[in-house]
């Protein structure tokens, strides 16, 4: 199997604040035909599926979604306002 390039895309509480300011984006190196779940497992990133939408290529995936080369993968919370 060969190795793909796939963009991680934070969106507002799932961005990652460290001393040199915040991450909103991640590139992961991942095998052919591994899912965004695997992708998730490897960079330690935890989300609840009822609480945040995947959206790839303006779609919504599930987490087992077997991104593309090139993919951008949007994690999206779904916020509730009034």
């Amino acid at each position: 199997m060969s190795q793909i390039e796939v963009t991680i895309q934070l969106h507002t509480v799932l961005q990652i604040q460290t001393p040199n300011g915040r991450i909103t984006t991640l590139r992961h190196q991942m095998e052919e035909g591994e899912c965004v779940k695997d992708a998730l497992l490897a960079l330690g990133i935890s989300i609840n599926t009822d609480e945040t939408l995947i959206v790839v290529n303006r779609q919504n995936v599930g987490l087992d979604y077997q991104p593309n080369p090139g993919d951008v993968v949007h994690l999206i919370p779904a916020i509730a306002g009034g």
